[in-house]
């Protein structure tokens, strides 16, 4: 899927704590596990339950763009 950050996010990721997520476009994958797996590079992505995903769509944070 395809999701829309408008406005710039601070998000821990996996590789490197705190990495900015700019306001702009990005790809979203359902992972195995039942998260959420939001892609800045193949290397850094910020995983999310559906809860907290869900949240950041209700708040305008998030918008997906595609399914």
């Amino acid at each position: 899927m395809r999701i829309k950050i408008t406005k710039g996010q601070v998000l821990d990721t996996q590789e490197i704590p705190a990495t900015l997520f700019p306001a702009g476009e990005y790809l979203a994958n359902l992972t195995p596990e039942g998260k959420i797996e939001v892609l800045v590079t193949r290397q850094i992505k910020a995983l999310f339950s559906f809860s907290q995903f869900r949240e950041k769509v209700s708040q305008g944070d998030f918008v997906v763009i595609e399914n």
